[in-house]
């Protein structure tokens, strides 16, 4: 679709027109972290978060929490407007210094899940790990065996060491504990670096302290478990202890946990109908994907653990669209 004809489509009239005919919808978005200094992941710029929430102001969007959000829906509620959702995964610093803060200005209502052993500093997850010990190591290229599997790393340019993590986390993901644990190892020794015991500080874990103090500005906390490990790749009795430590640690730190918890990784490989139910065991009233796409109410009221999310784009235009009547209809397409 054209710049031209999508601005026609998302201005002011024929959004609000087009709101009225579709109904209520609401955007979810996932934000991860801002943009590095070191180009080592793609990232989110205050500036870019900023003028997107200018526009939603601007265009009649309402904000809300999720768990508001969600308990709404549960109760058959209709909120008069558009709903928007922020929420942010993981729990680094940065997140709380720069992004926010920009949130919060705004109201935005936005609410951070964090993985509670990097809180914690009991250890700092794994797929970080690749990510940290592959941005240092000096080759440009790498062969090695892991788990049965071939892998052949270009890292030549920052772009190919984007694409040669994401292809190793792919990979990681699918293994079972002492799989995985092999093959961070073997990477770890095809890169030739050593991983300090406690997290880098260009990937620093948000305090529980920093976390209370953004909690009394109108942030709230959830749990998205305590490893980041993806649920299809843990026994029953380990998702069961993560869910009830995670739990545990959040009451005992804040004053207001989401009683909303969100699926590490959450594709729709990395979590099955059986862990929709070890979930809501856990106490939980739903339950965060990353799949993308928009939703009404009564799809949250009718699948509350399956809940859609967009990743934050990296384009004010593309928040326009994924934000837009446009993209809900696509999304129930």
């Amino acid at each position: 679709m054209g710049n031209f004809l999508q601005s026609a489509l998302t201005s002011s009239r024929v959004s609000a027109l087009m709101n009225f005919i579709v109904g209520h919808y609401a955007t979810i978005y996932m934000i991860h972290r801002p943009q590095p200094d070191n180009g080592a992941y793609e990232g989110l710029s205050p500036e870019l978060l900023n003028r997107c929430l200018e526009h939603a102001k601007k265009s009649g969007f309402e904000f809300a929490y999720i768990d508001d959000l969600v308990l709404d829906a549960l109760a058959g509620k209709k909120p008069q407007r558009p709903t928007i959702c922020f929420t942010l995964d993981d729990g680094y610093q940065d997140q709380v210094d720069q992004l926010v803060p920009v949130l919060l200005r705004h109201q935005a209502k936005p609410t951070l899940y964090v993985i509670n052993d990097l809180i914690d500093q009991v250890d700092w997850p794994w797929d970080t790990k690749l990510s940290y010990a592959l941005w240092q190591c000096d080759f440009d290229k790498i062969t090695f065996q892991s788990e049965g599997e071939n892998f052949q790393l270009d890292l030549s340019t920052p772009t190919a060491r984007i694409l040669s993590r994401r292809m190793l986390t792919r990979f990681g993901k699918t293994l079972p504990s002492a799989a995985l644990n092999r093959f961070v190892a073997d990477c770890l020794l095809a890169f030739s670096i050593e991983i300090p015991s406690q997290a880098p500080t260009t990937y620093q874990p948000a305090s529980w302290d920093s976390l209370r103090k953004a909690e009394e500005k109108g942030l709230r906390i959830g749990s998205h478990a305590c490893s980041h490990r993806v649920f299809s790749a843990l026994s029953d009795n380990e998702i069961r202890e993560e869910l009830q430590r995670s739990n545990l640690r959040l009451n005992q730190e804040v004053k207001f946990p989401s009683r909303v918890f969100c699926y590490p990784s959450g594709t729709a490989r990395d979590f099955s109908p059986h862990h929709i139910d070890l979930v809501q065991q856990a106490g939980f009233i739903a339950a965060l994907t990353s799949i993308p796409g928009n939703i009404r109410l009564q799809h949250i009221r009718e699948a509350p653990f399956d809940i859609k999310r967009h990743s934050f784009p990296n384009r004010f235009e593309t928040f326009v669209r994924y934000s837009s009547w446009l993209e809900y209809i696509r999304s129930s397409i």
